[in-house]
């Protein structure tokens, strides 16, 4: 069976090129992968103990610094369970 290669979109493209990703670091038993397009940041963590991973997107760097140091001073032994932001 033959791979379909998939054709770069010029939105892709043009993020491809304004954004800057780091490589993932492990801390307290968390990876921890940041991204950045413009002034727009996302933040990946996995978990390496139980595999959750959480994903979120913020425009603002204060939030998502708080953010950061909210998930690597929780335990990666439980899953975190997350009320919908929406809401609040």
């Amino acid at each position: 069976m033959q791979k379909k290669k998939l054709k770069k979109t010029d939105k892709f493209l043009e993020i491809e090129s304004k954004g800057i990703t780091f490589s993932p670091i492990s801390r307290n038993g968390w990876w921890v992968k940041l991204s950045m397009v413009q002034y727009n940041i996302l933040l990946i963590f996995v978990s390496e103990y139980t595999g959750q991973t959480i994903i979120r997107f913020y425009d603002n760097e204060k939030k998502a610094v708080e953010f950061i140091n909210f998930i690597i001073n929780s335990s990666p032994t439980i899953e975190l369970d997350f009320e919908d932001e929406d809401e609040q």
